[in-house]
Parts: C-alpha cells; sequence; structure tokens
C-alpha cells in the first residue's frame, strides 16, 4: 500500500463465548469464597465474668455503697463411678483411677521397695507375702530341745504324770520353756492310746460305751498356759482325764498347732478295742503290761485318719509329732505318725540315770 492509498478503518474482532463464561465463573467463586469467610467465623459473645461482689447503694443520701461478697455454695464432688464386672462366680470392682503425678510416681517406687504398691510394687508385695507365708508354716527355724529339732512356733506339750514319771517333769518343762517359753504344757496320767471300732476313746467323734479305763486328774497348771491353751484345756480337760494321750492327740489335731509333743515312757502302749455282745472286748495290744492278739492286721479307720492328718505337716496344714523316751521304744504306730509329720522321736533314757544335761 502507498501513502496515496485512502485509509480504511479496521473492524475489531469480537471476544468469544468460552471468555465470558470463564471470566463469569471465576467472579462468582470468588463471591462463594468470600461468603463462606463470612459464615465460617460468627461473632462470639464476649466471655461473661464471674462476679465474686455486688455493690449494694446506701440507704440514705451520700452514703457510700457497701460491697458485699457473693457467697457460692461449695462445690460437692460427685462420687466417682466405678465399673463392676459380674460373672457367675465372682464380682470384679475397679477402684477410681487417679492422675498420677511426681510425688505419687515417686512415693509408689519408694513403697514398692518395702511392702508393695501399686505396678511394680504389687510384685514385690507377691514376693514378700509368698516368702513370710511359707515361712512361718512350713520354713521354721529348728531349735533344739534335748537332743531333737523342733520346728515350730505354736507348740502343745503332753507330759506322762504318771507316778514313775513326775519327777522328770520339773527339768524336762524347763527344757522346753528355754525354747519356746510360749509353749502350751499339759499334764495328764499315762501315755495311753485306745480305739474302739473305727473311732478314739473319747476322741472327738467319740459316743458310746467305753472300756473301763484307769483314770487321773490333771495336773496341768493352768496359770502358765496361754489365752489360747486355756480354751484347749478348758475343752479337752475330761476327755484326756479318761482317755490319756489318745484322746488329748485326737483333739489337738484340731487346734492351730504347728508342733505336738509327747513325754512319756511308752509302756502303757496303743490298744484296740471291739464291741461284742454290747461289751467292748480288747481285740489287740502292744501295751508293755499286756500284749495282746499277735500283730494288728491292718489299720483301723481313725489310725488311717491320724497318719492322713500328720501327711499334712509338711505343707503347713498340720502339726509335725515329736516324741521323748525316757524308757522304751515309742510303739510302731506313733513312730509312723512322727515319719509321717516330718518330725522325730528321741531317747532321754539319761534322764533315769542323772547323767548329762540335756543341751
Amino acid at each position: 500500500m502507498s501513502l496515496d492509498d485512502p485509509l480504511v478503518a479496521c473492524r475489531p474482532r469480537p471476544r468469544s463465548w468460552r471468555s465470558l463464561a470463564s471470566s463469569l465463573l471465576f467472579h462468582a467463586l470468588l463471591v462463594l469464597l468470600a461468603c463462606w469467610v463470612v459464615l465460617r467465623t460468627p461473632d462470639r459473645p464476649p466471655a461473661a465474668k464471674e462476679f465474686v461482689a455486688h455493690a449494694v447503694a446506701g440507704g440514705k443520701s451520700g452514703a457510700p455503697a457497701s460491697v458485699h461478697p457473693v457467697r457460692r455454695k461449695p462445690k460437692v464432688a460427685l462420687p466417682a463411678k466405678r465399673l463392676v464386672s459380674k460373672s457367675a462366680s465372682a464380682t470384679l470392682a475397679l477402684p477410681p483411677m487417679k492422675m498420677p503425678t511426681l510425688e505419687s510416681g515417686l512415693g509408689g517406687l519408694a513403697a514398692g521397695k518395702g511392702k508393695g504398691g501399686f505396678g511394680r510394687g504389687q510384685g514385690a508385695f507377691g514376693g514378700n507375702g509368698l516368702g513370710s507365708g511359707l515361712g512361718n508354716r512350713m520354713g521354721f527355724t529348728g531349735r533344739q530341745v534335748m537332743g531333737a529339732f523342733i520346728r515350730a512356733q505354736r507348740v502343745a506339750v503332753y507330759l506322762d504324770c504318771s507316778g514313775s514319771m513326775r519327777s522328770y517333769l520339773p527339768r524336762v518343762e524347763a527344757e522346753i520353756r528355754k525354747q519356746f517359753p510360749d509353749a502350751d504344757v499339759f499334764r495328764f496320767d499315762g501315755a495311753r492310746v485306745v480305739g474302739l471300732g473305727d473311732k478314739v476313746v473319747y476322741g472327738r467323734s467319740f459316743h458310746g460305751q467305753a472300756p473301763r479305763l484307769r483314770e487321773g486328774p490333771t495336773q496341768t497348771v493352768v496359770e502358765t498356759l496361754t489365752p489360747a491353751g486355756r480354751m484347749v484345756q478348758a475343752k479337752v480337760r475330761t476327755a484326756c482325764e479318761k482317755g490319756s494321750l489318745g484322746a488329748w492327740l485326737d483333739r489337738l489335731l484340731a487346734e492351730p498347732y504347728d508342733a505336738l509333743v509327747v513325754f512319756s515312757d511308752f509302756q502303757d502302749g496303743v490298744r484296740l478295742y471291739e464291741t461284742k455282745k454290747g461289751e467292748p472286748k480288747m481285740v489287740w495290744s502292744d501295751s508293755s503290761y499286756h500284749k495282746f492278739g499277735g500283730a494288728q492286721k491292718g489299720r483301723t479307720r481313725w489310725q488311717r485318719e491320724w497318719l492322713d492328718a500328720f501327711a499334712r505337716a509338711p505343707q503347713g496344714r498340720g502339726p509335725r509329732l515329736y516324741l521323748f523316751s525316757v524308757q522304751q521304744e515309742p510303739q510302731a504306730f506313733l513312730r509312723a505318725c512322727v515319719t509321717a509329720s516330718g518330725g522325730a522321736w528321741t531317747s532321754v533314757s539319761w534322764l533315769r540315770k542323772g547323767g548329762r544335761k540335756a543341751p
């Protein structure tokens, strides 16, 4: 084109619909965003101030206003809820839990070292409880009495106070009390063990007619007994005056003693009777005064019960049996009871000769 050609006005191109739609959409998004911001953070009312006092105008003009504190009821702590789990056999209640603090944590560790606490302390408590419990019942330290080690804390002693034994009793009791000052010492006549059928004569479950036996009043000094021993003496006195050692052993197997100690010459022995034609008749005896019937052909029911009761002593559920004989060896059945209980029998025949002092 030359300069001489006339100028022709150029017509602008029309905008496309696509650009217009994009612009409208963009502005719509901005409007929506602004509305969301405004509606998302509404105005919150200011926190109400807690009034601790209120002013009261004076009654007369010009009088100063008085300020009175607001009295509020003390807050009552609601009882903590306990979670209870019930089953067919037991109910488990969980105590309320407290938030641990530094002081409580250190206190728990300190208690755990001594006698147990929560968590780690609980384990220590279980160990101490098991050790002391078994130690008190099963792991006694032996104390030597006239050549025998007696492992017990609560001791009951039977002294045969028949005529041939009385001269030894003061020394024997003194030796026992050196090691066991709180021992309960009972004195009854003889050391007879008598059974009638399945029962011990004048034992715990004995009823009926007893065979004729020598009887003697007790020589127990009640003032030397412990309070528990006095109660036992009151319960067994009449039975032991009639039934001698057999009644005493049978009844004291049900008492909470750790050891039963018997001192005798063991001449009376074990005697068995049966009821025949309404009268008790002797069927067997190993007494030094009257042996009868040869060898025993099996244990009676009460003998088996005694052996079972003494056999529980090693587990701490029964007493141990200790026999001290000043003359002859105790009878075979009594020695079997000693073996079952883990006790011991000892000869102190040197007392008859006035020999060595008891260790």
